[in-house]
């Protein structure tokens, strides 16, 4: 009887990560069959080497090889010819829209598309490793069983010959500790692909947050636990809607919808947390307002220090959001110093401490002065 040999190759390295040792598997199975023989051919698959990042943080596939898989997985993925640079960029461009389509579902039901993974999918975050798609499989489970899972992506791009890259923010809500934490990671994913049959063959992520993205890494277990142990609860206040665009030890960069904010000047160097900046505003939206209407406190309050120029700094309380985008539903104000009501799109940076500053990227989309 005939045996297939079949062997796959993987070595990575990249400029601030040690050399991993290259791992080597040799697989014998019986041909019988001409199409089995097919499986066992000599096709090599090179990743080019470079240019897959601009920072010494992102990690470098210097080489990635393939041979074909024997066995019927390898029969089922049609296969090309990799001399053929535009078929490659199809496959690529293939990849990358499942890629897209796979992550915006594969934290609600907990599946994969096994067809489109590597069985030896080789998986690598701060926290855990795997060698196998069970193992991926697994690890996504075991987040959604542990937390209620957001997960944004933001861009996704091909990266190289053999590789994409995404860009995204995981959110995770602790379904079972009582003070509930919230633990907000955002970072890139790479994904070294199987240019011949289409497939997925790896991915390593990278936080923003830390500096070892190694796994596992020292600095990522200590920035789960300070996430998971931080005991600081979040007023339960209504809040305009956000996205967390990057996560990093000191603060989030967000992204806010457009929604309305009651606006008034301060002196310049006027305290945000105090003096008559807040007082005015606190008492608009408690009743001071031309229908006496009583408004619930929201989150969080936003000072534009130093954009206003001479006439001072301003004050910003959001309105809530059931009154929608539109100033003209709101009473008038009772203190003419309660000068502005503004609908706004925001890109801001939020401290920690739930302190927020959203000073650059400020687009102010429509103002109606309420006294004119």
């Amino acid at each position: 009887m005939q045996l297939c040999h079949t062997t796959f190759i993987c070595q990575h390295r990249s400029r601030d990560f040690k050399p991993l040792t290259p791992h080597l598997a040799a697989i014998r199975a019986p041909c019988s069959e001409p199409s089995r023989r097919a499986a066992s051919s000599d096709l090599v698959v090179r990743a080019a080497t470079g240019g897959y990042g601009s920072t010494a943080r992102e990690p470098n596939f210097d080489s990635v090889r393939f041979r074909q898989e024997s066995g019927a997985s390898a029969s089922t993925t049609a296969v090309i010819d990799v001399t053929d640079d535009s078929q490659k960029h199809t496959r690529m461009e293939e990849v990358k829209q499942f890629l897209e389509a796979e992550l915006g579902r594969i934290f609600n039901d907990g599946e994969v598309t096994r067809a489109k993974y590597a069985a030896d999918l080789k998986f690598q975050d701060p926290i855990v490793n795997y060698a196998s798609l069970d193992g991926f499989v697994f690890n996504i489970r075991a987040l959604r069983t542990a937390f209620k899972v957001t997960f944004d992506l933001h861009n996704i791009d091909i990266n190289g010959p053999e590789e994409i890259r995404t860009r995204w923010t995981m959110t995770l809500k602790s379904r079972f500790l009582p003070w509930q934490p919230k633990l907000v990671f955002s970072g890139y994913s790479y994904y070294a692909i199987d240019a011949v049959y289409g497939k997925i063959a790896g991915q390593r992520d990278v936080w923003d947050a830390i500096q070892d993205n190694s796994s596992p890494s020292i600095e990522g277990v200590a920035h789960v636990i300070k996430q998971l142990t931080d005991l600081q609860q979040t007023p339960n206040l209504d809040s305009p809607h956000y996205i967390v665009l990057k996560k990093t030890k000191e603060y989030e960069v967000r992204q806010y919808s457009p929604y309305l904010v009651a606006e008034t000047s301060m002196p310049s160097g006027t305290r945000p947390a105090g003096g008559d900046g807040f007082n005015n505003l606190a008492g608009y939206i408690f009743g001071g307002n031309s229908r006496s209407t009583k408004m619930e406190m929201t989150t969080p309050v936003i000072s534009t220090g130093g954009q206003q120029g001479p006439s001072g700094d301003k004050m910003q309380f959001p309105i809530e959001r059931k009154y929608g985008e539109d100033p003209d539903v709101l009473p008038l104000p009772n203190d003419a110093r309660q000068d502005s009501f503004s609908s706004y799109k925001l890109r801001c940076i939020a401290h920690q401490g739930n302190k927020l500053l959203c000073i650059a990227h400020q687009k102010q989309i429509e103002t109606h002065n309420k006294h004119t």
